[in-house]
């Protein structure tokens, strides 16, 4: 019988994981997990092959205890090849301790549920199962600019590129954020997303995926100027995500 989820770990996350099924199972999920799946007698490797087949979609609960095992590795691959282009979302990752994914693993969007308290963590579990990451409440109203202030990526000089009269260059900050504050606004969910991974801002930085849009830019674009890397770095990362090369 084909189960809904397998979730792949390392023996160093085994709380995390078995946290992660009961919350499942007890919100109506059919989950395969090692250490209640596996029972003694069995054939671990095909236990394995028989989890990544019969199971509909794989969560890789991510560490770096994770990302640097061998036996992980096959489990989430698996996964990544009946679904390359992630349409049908087959590998859920989660990430559970401060780690980089890279390579093949890097492009697909992960659950953050570091520095999360427990309702959060929860939270942002079952929000990522569903097909859309619509909010229960409505949105706030954005800020309204007319037309002719508004001022698209494309019209704003690099800082290395403007004049060194103070006065201008304060004009083109202001510029800068506007069209960064527009612009990301208006970004789909998983773009953003990128652009947050990305940029990597700590942890209490950015507000969760559950809160509006408008204020998670806000939270970004603040942590950029005041102890991040900068309106320009903001702004390359969302030019080279719009129109990758």
């Amino acid at each position: 019988m084909t189960k809904d989820f397998f979730i792949s770990y390392n023996k160093a996350d085994a709380t995390w994981a078995e946290w992660i099924a009961w919350v499942l199972e007890q919100h109506g999920k059919t989950v395969t997990i090692q250490a209640w799946d596996f029972r003694p007698g069995g054939n671990f490797v095909l236990d394995i092959q028989s989890a990544t087949q019969d199971c509909d979609r794989t969560i890789a609960v991510l560490s770096d205890d994770y990302l640097n095992a061998i036996y992980t590795q096959p489990e989430w691959a698996a996964a990544w090849n009946q679904d390359p282009s992630a349409s049908d979302r087959k590998l859920l990752p989660v990430r559970v301790g401060p780690c980089k994914p890279t390579g093949l693993l890097a492009s697909i969007a992960y659950v953050d549920l570091v520095g999360k308290s427990e309702t959060e963590a929860e939270t942002l579990l079952l929000a990522a199962l569903k097909e859309r990451g619509k909010p229960a409440t409505r949105p706030g109203f954005p800020q309204v600019v007319p037309d002719q202030e508004r001022i698209t990526s494309g019209t704003v000089a690099f800082p290395q590129d403007l004049p060194e009269q103070a006065a201008q260059s304060v004009n083109s900050s202001t510029a800068l954020r506007l069209a960064l504050v527009q612009n990301l606004a208006s970004l789909p969910g998983p773009q953003f997303e990128q652009v947050l991974f990305a940029l990597s801002p700590p942890p209490g930085n950015v507000a969760s995926a559950q809160a509006p849009q408008g204020n998670r830019v806000k939270n970004l674009l603040d942590w950029a100027t005041s102890i991040g890397p900068g309106l320009s770095e903001v702004e390359a990362v969302y030019n080279l995500i719009i129109r990758p090369r």
